[in-house]
């Protein structure tokens, strides 16, 4: 091999071996800062775009009191997120009246993950996801926008006669879940927080310990309530991330 390729070659693995190092940095600041995504939001964010020079480390930072922001996991994964502290689904300003409807804006900016993927996903094949306090490693509420795959449409696609408004065990990914189908032709009134929040507060339960997923559905969506329980029959990780595909290695088939 000649000394100009070899230079080339190991020019090439530098870099590779650079940005391995600087991704699993940036990965290990979110593992071992439970405040990593807030501080970026209101430290680089919204000062940003109130400044006039754009989102910052953002894609996105919107007037409605959210921004977005490219999840270093996944090909196509963006995050939503309050510009207002919250910690997560245990937050009592969720609850509030007139609080913003951030399941609602995060479905709407569901094409930030076509645009990374540079192909279209179709609204069968995306979803949103957040976990409970139990089930995550961050201390800002953020919702998972991102893709599923097949196999998970296709098991969803057993409650697609699920009576709107009722409630029904559902076995995800070897999983115990509680499914509701909700019939809206859009997200703006669907309200998934506040219909899980009225199935923990009629169990006795604690929010914080609940996670929430939303998929499409016939006529509708479907919202998934995954209760944390660490052991038995029905275990649940408290992570409804779990049922997404951050690979989406089903788009475009």
């Amino acid at each position: 091999m000649p000394a100009s390729t070899r230079r080339v070659l190991q020019a090439a693995t530098g870099l590779a071996v650079t940005a391995a190092l600087l991704l699993g940095c940036q990965a290990l600041v979110y593992v071992h800062n439970p405040d990593a995504l807030w501080q970026i939001v209101s430290q680089s964010c919204v000062p940003s775009d109130a400044a006039g020079k754009g989102p910052g480390k953002c894609a996105k930072v919107s007037p409605d009191g959210y921004a977005l922001l490219k999840d270093i996991r996944g090909k196509g994964q963006y995050l939503l997120m309050p510009t207002a502290r919250v910690a997560g689904m245990e937050s009592p300003a969720l609850a509030q009246p007139g609080s913003p409807d951030y399941f609602r804006y995060a479905w709407e900016n569901r094409d930030y993950v076509s645009r990374a993927l540079n192909t279209h996903v179709p609204d069968a094949l995306m979803s949103l996801a957040i976990n409970s306090a139990k089930g995550r490693s961050q201390n800002q509420l953020h919702i998972h926008i991102d893709c599923i795959s097949q196999s998970m449409r296709n098991a969803l696609s057993a409650y697609d006669d699920a009576a709107p408004g009722t409630w029904v065990d559902a076995r995800l990914n070897d999983h115990l879940y509680r499914l509701t189908r909700v019939a809206s032709p859009t997200a703006a009134h669907v309200h998934p927080y506040e219909r899980v929040l009225s199935q923990a507060q009629a169990r006795g339960q604690a929010i914080g310990d609940h996670s929430l997923f939303m998929a499409t559905a016939p006529g509708g969506f479907f919202v998934v309530d995954g209760y944390y329980q660490a052991h038995g029959p029905n275990a649940n990780p408290g992570s409804s991330e779990e049922l997404q595909d951050h690979s989406c290695k089903d788009v475009g088939r």
